[in-house]
């Protein structure tokens, strides 16, 4: 009788613990449901909006096509050209405030500095517009910084290092290769901007720097091939003793002989593999004087002549049709908020 009070007391558990489960997967999904009527309402509602005010919103958006439009008409035409560049020995800063410099010069119309600064003639400077500068390929270049961290750096101090940690302590400037953007009226200036911006970045500081790590590559580059004449002497002075005792050899000596030949060609085969090793890390070296030769390197140059923007959204027309349809729309709801606060009771 006990045990089958027990049973019933199991299943009215497990059926209340069912109706539980049951219960909260149901509120669940109503809940998902009326989450999703709450947006088709409000989906509804902007429908309704624009619908009410098409017209209003239609006219102004394309007064402010008309009114872009004339302005950009009115204007000259405008040029936009790129430049790819790879920063040596921490020249980063120094771009990036060069840059600044430039563009802060341009807002103020100050074409005698900027023709100072660049290099050029009082005209060409009057013909610049913009200047903007940026990492290039942000995600790429992060992950190639890292791996030239992980190859220049003990692995005692990279172990257990994540791109995460070393994104952290990046900033833009610590990039390796930025893109400069310039825009002008005319499209003939920007190989003559590209002279003045890498005369600009190359202070003495960073000169010294370049010059000394230039210096150390050298050096290095030159005791590398140096040891590489002395392990290439070295195996001929192996080859040439090997040789000889081969002459003297007899019949009687044949095991010691053996012995010899099979350490004279363990030594070889030793001589050989530093060989390889010296010859990789020339290679690297090689490299490395390569890209540090220059405080900036210059990837991808500006074009001869520069291009018009196909941009959309630096169309004036465009920016004038959203601006004046903004404004319309802010003036509709304010309108609408202020019947609504007339009549509220």
């Amino acid at each position: 009788m006990a045990e089958k009070n027990q049973n019933q007391e199991e299943e009215i558990d497990l059926g209340n613990l069912f109706k539980v489960i049951g219960s909260g997967i149901t509120n669940f999904f109503n809940g998902i449901g009326r989450i999703f009527r709450a947006l088709f309402h409000l989906i509804i509602l902007f429908l309704i909006f624009l619908r009410s005010n098409a017209l209003k919103l239609g006219i102004s958006l394309l007064l402010g096509a008309v009114v872009g439009y004339f302005i950009e008409v009115s204007h000259p035409k405008e040029y936009v050209s790129n430049l790819i560049v790879e920063t040596n020995h921490g020249s980063g800063v120094q771009l990036y405030k060069q840059i600044e410099f430039l563009d802060d010069l341009l807002i103020k119309r100050d074409t005698l500095s900027l023709a100072k600064a660049l290099k050029i003639t009082s005209k060409e400077a009057s013909q610049l517009t913009h200047f903007k500068i940026s990492a290039y390929q942000i995600k790429r270049n992060l992950y190639k910084s890292y791996d030239d961290y992980l190859q220049n750096t003990d692995t005692i101090f990279t172990k257990g290092f994540k791109v995460e940690d070393f994104k952290k302590r990046f900033d833009e400037y610590d990039y390796r290769y930025h893109e400069l953007i310039v825009k002008s009226i005319s499209k003939e200036i920007f190989r003559k901007v590209s002279l003045g911006v890498k005369a600009l970045v190359e202070n003495e500081y960073l000169k010294r720097r370049r010059d000394l790590k230039n210096n150390e590559l050298k050096l290095k580059l030159g005791t590398l091939r140096k040891n590489l004449t002395q392990i290439d002497s070295l195996r001929s002075l192996y080859r040439v003793v090997a040789l000889k005792e081969a002459e003297k050899t007899t019949s009687n000596s044949t095991i010691e002989f053996s012995q010899k030949q099979f350490d004279n060609s363990k030594n070889d085969l030793e001589l050989f593999n530093t060989s390889n090793r010296i010859l990789l890390e020339i290679e690297k070296l090689n490299s490395q004087i390569l890209k540090s030769e220059n405080i900036l390197n210059i990837i991808s140059d500006f074009n001869e002549v520069g291009v018009s923007s196909n941009k959309i959204a630096e169309k004036k027309y465009f920016q004038f049709a959203v601006l004046f349809g903004s404004l319309m729309m802010l003036l509709i709801l304010l309108f609408q908020l202020n019947q609504y606060l007339s009549n509220y009771k």
